[in-house]
């Protein structure tokens, strides 16, 4: 008589789709892009973390354990190093100008540049920079700017330098940069300000200024 022949392993579908969420979570923790990470990625590690149980109950622990442990213990250490290099770039782009003015009438140049800021609300400067970059870029890039809006987050930089970051929706956000440590240690989340800067353009997404100062 002919022997059977052995049973082949079973695949373990749930496993390996628990692989690939994983992967893509990651990712998007990495990529430097507002909000993608905890829109995106954290949903995702979530579910390649329900696909591990899933693999465990149907071909035994050793079928997803590893996933399960990497979704728990893995994933919040690659979600900072993608806030780290958010950080990082944000910081970079941003940083005031080490340009010393020595002309004597410097005062009286502030004086009216302020006088001449466009006064614009967080939330509008961010629809106004997802509409058209370019003709945002007119209206504030290299421009003096009186910005109003709520503290989301008061952080630091890669360069130890103050960073606050201004609620302009949901999840958005426009970056202040400049502001004094003195400033920024007085602040609170959910505080209204109003502050001076120059435009900077938009890095990531997000619209980012220099050379801030509260008023």
């Amino acid at each position: 008589m002919n022997k059977a022949a052995a049973p082949l392993p079973s695949s373990n579908p749930a496993g390996i789709a628990a692989w690939l969420m994983l992967g893509i979570a990651w990712l998007c923790f990495l990529i430097p892009f507002p909000g993608l990470g905890i829109v995106v990625g954290w949903p995702l590690n979530l579910v390649a973390f329900i696909l591990a149980v899933v693999a465990m109950a149907k071909g035994g622990a050793g079928k997803g354990i590893v996933q399960l442990l990497l979704s728990l213990i893995v994933s919040p250490l690659v979600y900072f190093m993608g806030v780290v290099v958010f950080a990082g770039a944000i910081g970079a782009m941003s940083q005031p100008s080490a340009e010393i003015r020595a002309d004597p009438d410097s005062a009286t140049e502030t004086a009216t540049a302020q006088a001449a800021a466009v006064e614009v609300a967080a939330r509008q400067l961010y629809l106004d920079y997802q509409a058209n970059e370019v003709a945002a870029d007119v209206l504030y890039k290299g421009k003096p700017l009186l910005i109003a809006g709520e503290v989301a987050m008061i952080q630091t930089d890669l360069l130890d330098q103050p960073q606050v970051h201004l609620k302009a929706g949901p999840i958005e956000q426009v970056t202040i940069s400049g502001l004094s440590k003195d400033e920024a240690a007085g602040l609170s989340k959910g505080d209204a300000v109003i502050v001076a800067c120059m435009g900077n353009g938009m890095v990531l997404g997000s619209p980012v200024t220099r050379d801030c100062a509260l008023q």
